[in-house]
């Protein structure tokens, strides 16, 4: 087809198909094969034919042997014509020339003299949907060619053969090979294909034409089988809907409307249904999900049916949460979203929301909100390795009191020092718990300069709340305060390296008196002399063969000294000591002009006159001197006091420690303006984080065994370099609760920079835009509450309320911690209903007892009462009434002085209970929990009063007639509540309870009918008096439609009661055999008399049902008719 031909035997016809071996048998030469024939007749002919040539589409023809082109695949031997699907052998018939629509015209054959004329046949063989006739070969010429072919030749023409075996047999069994033979020209061939088509649809053929149609699909790239699937789908979701003939036009408009009405209505019914589903199955998959394998395995741990060690063994590597039995946590962490929730008003919000905090039934922790999975591999129990349960609880309750301490110091506007407390807290806990966690404390102590002497803030060297935030949060890190704070920070941590490698001097001397040979006055040259000694008793001050410079009578280690003492920050010491020691004047005078200007120094820097001198002769030195003969100590020296080689921070001769090796890059960094400094000499508080965070990202990784067991080495170098965030987002991943404390004690001094938490989400440590880093302060605080909040509600409230640490911040930053310290505040009410203890309480004369939270008012940014009142109880009232709790949201609303929002919430729970039908169980409303007396989060005092002397009435019962009456009669008694409720609400309150009062009348035993009647027609809702008169009955009818919503709900259930007393009264007069009532109960009305007005009564309710039969529900109707019925009104 595309110019390519290969010699054959005998002329070819090209097609789209051709080569199929379709070609005309030799016998028949008249006769000729159907197009949907696939067979092929394998007949030969005796004498060889002579070759002719086939012209190509594209190109000229072979002059050897007559080629036949296909559409995809050229014939590749000869006597072979390849299609489509493979090559099948052609018959010996010699064919004319045929034209193909993508091959070419073929040449007529030239007939040999021996052989018979054949018959021409028509001039157009085949088109492109039809299969040409293959050529035809003589024997010999075939012969000769195969055996001229390689062996790989007659593999392939095996491999054909099979494959012609195989299409025949299928075209054998299939209905094509039963078509007989045609032997008509084009127009009875079209004809034919018309009659065939006409039959309608065949059954589909599996190995007959399909299987082509198959093939041809596949070779296009098109699955038949999942076209064919799709196809089917779309049908299904294409089906037309069932035609419904429209209904017949219906002039009644009533009944347009109403049906409007019952549309209506059943849509809004059923997309409250809808919502109400979403958010239970929301809430279910939040709250309920349960691991069965986790819970499994947790209550055979419980039972210790399998040790802890087993399930840490796991192939995978988890273990099942902690937090308690019933309780799962699953791959996805449960409180990703929490962190994202809105810090909008909770006014109108879903009741099923995600909680700020946390909820404890879920496991809640820091380390399940921010997914550290190596505490315990995700173990929400916040142990890391080395800490034991009861250790870490003892830690926890220290650390709360230190923070009940903190809070009280801030309410009386004193100082509090923090760190020291923390520190010591951290070094009394037991535990395994690295020493470094107390040395970051001290290190900070040193930092901040703070003073546990000074408590007022007026006193010199106060260090205030918030007293480095500015400095610390400058954006421009060169400015004035930025820079002095990290000069601060570079002489505090070195300040503290010296003064701990002076306490190990010490303890060395104490643990080898014998080695020290201190003796005499332990003075501190004495003191650094006796350490030399026991270091040279160990052989660990230099190499062996080192040459260590010896100077004076007693031989002493003039460098090794100096070096020390300027090791454990003596500076002026040293001074004194080359200054005064002739032997060491002799030796290196011009040092000790470098020493005295580096000591006289407040920067500890050198003249640049000195600087350059210093740095030619260490140069000189360390090229010059002889192998083994230049003093390390010297060179140590000259290198800490001029700051030399500074691309070289480390002591290579002289044995150092990890504190050693951290003290030297102190003692050699230096800010200063950049614009004074040579390029070289630049070596900052910047350039030792950058050092100390590719120390951890080279040995301090997650899953390394410096990262596992050294992790405090490694917190602590991130402390003393000023890397803050970093360092609590490190330690948080190996102890939540230090890290946790750290992060207060931090935030506290203004040196931790915090992230909005509706940004950050689940991340512990973020980015800002300047490439700063920031805790989200916010969840690490409010979820290291959820193990103790429900038992100690006060001292979460404690720890909540340092949120508003932050509140300073700017840009709105500020504004978000206070909101967010508002939210927690709310959600921690709510949750653990403490309402008495955190919002406080009313005493029976009516004089407010404060909550916790309102004594801490100042210290969440609520100066007055009113601040307080509706940044936090107002709002989780409103929540409290969404979430149906009647006495929490009586008391809130109370505590709130919104005294006629009280009322309603009663009328509410009052109708609730009247409607109810008779001799079902009450109602029961969820008591408050009672306050108890405990000592204060704030101050420490013990608030000491009698539960009963306060609003303890509403925790005392949980019927809602006795707190409404409680409620009504504390109203009634103080005009400054009573003028505040509007009246409809206090005369609904008072319907109600009379309602109720009929309620238990006819629940008593026996009944009492009449009484029930009575308190009824004192409602003044029913028309028991109206003796017949419609006008009196439409009135009350009348009167119905302005009464509130809630005594509407309540009429039809009256006059139920009132019909149901009136028959069961005419039945106990008729059981009496017709005896009247005694006098005093009758008036001297006989029983006949009774029973004619209780009908009358009966009538005129039935009167008056029929006139608001559309504003009472259904079902008080039909109950209605039943029970007029018993009594005899038809």
């Amino acid at each position: 087809m595309f110019g390519s031909s290969q010699p054959s035997s005998g002329a070819g016809g090209g097609g789209a198909f051709g080569s199929l071996g379709l070609g005309a048998s030799a016998e028949q030469p008249a006769k000729r094969k159907s197009i949907f024939d696939i067979s092929s007749a394998q007949t030969t002919q005796p004498q060889a034919q002579p070759q002719a040539q086939q012209s190509s589409f594209f190109g000229p023809a072979s002059t050897t042997a007559a080629s036949s082109t296909t559409m995809f695949a050229p014939s590749t031997s000869a006597g072979q014509s390849q299609g489509l699907f493979g090559a099948v052998p052609s018959t010996s018939a010699p064919a004319s020339g045929t034209f193909s629509f993508l091959g070419g015209t073929g040449s007529q054959q030239q007939q040999q003299p021996q052989a018979p004329q054949q018959p021409q046949q028509s001039g157009l063989g085949s088109s492109i949907f039809s299969n040409a006739p293959p050529g035809q070969s003589s024997q010999q010429q075939s012969l000769g060619q195969s055996q001229s072919r390689d062996p790989a030749h007659f593999n392939s023409l095996l491999e054909r053969q099979r494959k012609r075996q195989r299409f025949g047999a299928s075209s054998q069994n299939g209905r094509v090979g039963q078509l007989p033979h045609l032997n008509m020209d084009l127009g009875d061939l079209a004809r034919r294909a018309q009659e065939i088509g006409a039959r309608g649809p065949k059954p589909a053929l599996v190995n007959g034409a399909d299987s082509r149609a198959h093939y041809l699909l596949a070779g296009s790239g098109v699955a038949p089988g999942k076209a064919s699937k799709e196809f089917e789908r779309l049908e299904r979701d294409g089906q037309a809907p069932t035609y419904q003939p429209a209904r017949p036009f219906d002039p009644d408009n009533e009944k347009y409307i109403r049906g409007l009405q019952e549309r209506g209505r059943e849509a809004m019914i059923q997309e409250a249904i809808d919502r109400v589903r979403r958010d239970f199955d929301a809430h279910l998959e939040e709250s309920l999900s349960i691991n069965f394998e986790e819970q499994k395995k947790k209550i055979m741990q419980h039972f210790g049916l399998i040790a802890r060690d087993e399930v840490a063994d796991e192939p995978d590597g988890a273990q099942p949460d902690q937090a308690g039995l019933g309780h799962t946590s699953t791959g996805q962490r449960p409180f990703e979203d929490s962190a994202k929730a809105s810090t909008r008003s909770v006014f109108g919000r879903s009741g099923l929301a995600k909680s700020l905090i946390g909820s404890p039934a879920m496991g809640a922790s820091t380390t399940s909100f921010f997914g550290d999975s190596s505490v315990n591999n995700g173990n929400s129990s916040s142990l890391g390795k080395g800490q034991n349960g009861r250790f870490l609880r003892d830690k926890e309750r220290f650390f709360l009191q230190k923070v009940q301490q903190l809070n009280a110091a801030r309410l009386q506007e004193k100082l509090y020092p923090i760190l020291r407390e923390f520190a010591m807290v951290e070094d009394q806990a037991g535990g395994d718990i690295p020493r470094q966690l107390v040395d970051a404390y001290d290190a900070l102590i040193d930092i901040t300069k703070e003073d546990a002497a000074v408590q007022n803030q007026s006193d010199p060297g106060a260090i205030k709340e918030r007293q480095y935030s500015e400095a610390y949060l400058d954006e421009k890190p060169h400015s004035p305060k930025a820079t002095k704070l990290r000069k601060q920070i570079l002489h505090g941590s070195r300040a503290y390296l010296e003064k701990a490698f002076y306490r190990e001097v010490e303890s060395v001397i104490e643990k080898n008196p014998r080695e020290a040979q201190l003796g005499g006055r332990p003075t501190l040259m004495n003191k650094i002399r006796a350490y030399i000694r026991v270091r040279a008793s160990r052989k660990d001050l230099a190499p062996d063969g080192t040459e260590l410079q010896q100077i004076g009578d007693h031989g002493d280690y003039c460098w090794i000294i100096i070096f020390y003492l300027l090791r454990c920050g003596f500076v002026r010491q040293a001074v004194e000591y080359v200054s005064n020691d002739p032997a060491f004047q002799s030796t290196d005078r011009k040092f000790i002009s470098y020493l005295t200007n580096y000591a006289s120094s407040p920067e500890r820097r050198l003249s640049r006159k000195l600087q350059d001198m210093i740095n030619g002769e260490y140069q000189q030195r360390l090229r010059n001197a002889p192998e083994n003969t230049l003093d390390p100590y010297r060179m140590a020296c000259y290198k800490m006091v001029g700051r030399c080689d500074l691309n070289r921070r480390n002591l290579d001769t002289i044995g150092q420690g990890v504190e050693d090796w951290i003290w030297l890059q102190f003692n050699l960094a230096r800010e200063v303006d950049r614009a004074e400094e040579i390029s070289g000499e630049t070596f900052g508080l910047e350039q030792i984080c950058e050092t100390v965070q590719e120390i951890g990202q080279k040995h301090f990784q997650k899953g390394q065994a410096e990262a596992s067991g050294g992790y405090g080495i490694y917190f602590f170098m991130q402390m003393l370099a000023g890397m803050f965030e970093a360092a609590v987002a490190y330690l948080h991943s190996h102890n939540p609760v230090s890290a946790v404390h750290v992060a207060i004690a931090l935030s506290y001094y203004g040196l931790l920079r915090v992230s909005d938490h509706s940004v950050a989400g689940n991340e512990l440590l973020t980015r800002t835009t300047t490439d700063q880093a920031q805790i989200n302060f916010v969840p690490l605080v409010a979820y290291y509450t959820a193990s103790f909040r429900t038992a100690l509600p006060v001292a979460a409230v404690d720890y909540l309320v340092l949120i508003c640490l932050h509140s300073d911040l700017p840009a709105g930053l500020g504004a978000t911690q206070t909101i967010a310290c508002h939210e927690c505040l709310r959600q921690l009410c709510l949750e653990t209903r403490e309402f008495a203890q955190l919002l406080g309480d009313i005493r029976t004369d009516g004089s407010r007892i404060p909550g916790a939270i309102e004594r801490q008012g100042r210290l969440i940014k609520l100066d007055s009462h009113g601040d307080f009142l509706n940044a936090v109880t107002m709002q989780a009232a409103a929540i409290a009434d969404e979430r149906c709790q009647v006495a929490d949201a009586v008391l809130l609303y109370h505590l709130c002085e919104d005294y006629d929002n009280v009322v309603r919430i009663l009328n509410s729970a009052l109708a609730d209970a009247v409607t109810l039908d008779l001799g079902e169980a009450q109602m029961q409303l969820q008591p408050l929990k009672p306050r108890s007396e405990q000592p204060s989060g704030a101050n420490g005092n013990t608030e000491s009063s009698d539960p009963a002397s306060s609003l303890s009435l509403t925790q005392s019962t949980n019927s809602p007639q006795k707190l409404a009456q409680n409620m009504i009669s504390l109203y009634n008694s103080n005009a400054l509540y009573y003028n505040r409720i509007s009246p409809h609400n206090r005369t609904s309150c008072a319907l109600l309870l009379r309602l109720l009062t009929a309620r238990a009348y006819l629940e008593s035993n026996p009944p009492r009918f009449m009484e029930a009647l009575d308190e009824l027609h004192s409602t003044n809702l029913l028309p028991l008096r109206a003796e017949g008169s419609i006008p009196v009955i439409r009135a009350s009818a009348a009167q119905l439609a302005g009464l509130p919503q809630v005594l509407v709900r309540c009429a039809g259930v009256a006059v139920v009661w009132a019909v149901g007393a009136i028959g069961g009264e005419r039945e106990r007069l008729m059981q009496q055999g017709g005896g009247g009532w005694e006098a005093g109960d009758c008036g001297g009305r006989d029983a006949e008399r009774v029973k004619g007005m209780l009908s009358g009564m009966a009538k005129d309710l039935m009167v008056f049902a029929g006139l608001v039969k559309y504003k009472l529900p259904g079902r008080v109707y039909d109950m209605l008719t039943r029970a007029g019925g018993e009594v005899g009104v038809y």
